[in-house]
């Protein structure tokens, strides 16, 4: 009787539990699986401590409502102690109320925002 509840009531509860998480959370999830694709890409020319600096930083971003669901925060860059927020608007918001969690991590030195160009579906150049 329990693994019958276990495979058709419990199991599809939970893949549609983590399927909802995922698409409520998308924007964010695509900001890590970037990260992660170039972390593994950029292994051997970047330091493990500026990519757990720049880790912290994206945890920090997640754990702040106001930049997690910022449509115009697009991504993020670390190198050397300077934040760049990557955003699809030239004129973002970069008020000090929001960057304030970022300036008081250890590492960080700066934090500046910079536009990015539209890119296309598949994270290529935009065509119109």
């Amino acid at each position: 009787m329990i693994p019958r509840v276990l495979n058709r009531v419990i199991r599809p509860m939970g893949l549609a539990t983590v399927g909802t998480a995922a698409w409520a959370n998308r924007v964010d999830l695509r900001r890590w699986l970037r990260f992660a694709r170039r972390a593994v890409d950029e292994r051997n020319t970047r330091g493990i401590s500026e990519l757990f600096t720049e880790a912290k930083v994206r945890v920090a971003i997640s754990a702040d409502p106001l930049l997690r669901r910022d449509p115009s925060l697009d991504d993020i860059a670390v190198r050397d102690g300077v934040v760049t927020l990557l955003t699809n608007t030239p004129a973002w918001p970069n008020t000090p109320d929001r960057t304030l969690r970022l300036m008081k991590m250890k590492g960080i030195s700066h934090v500046t925002a910079r536009a990015t160009p539209p890119t296309g579906v598949n994270g290529g150049p935009f065509v119109a």
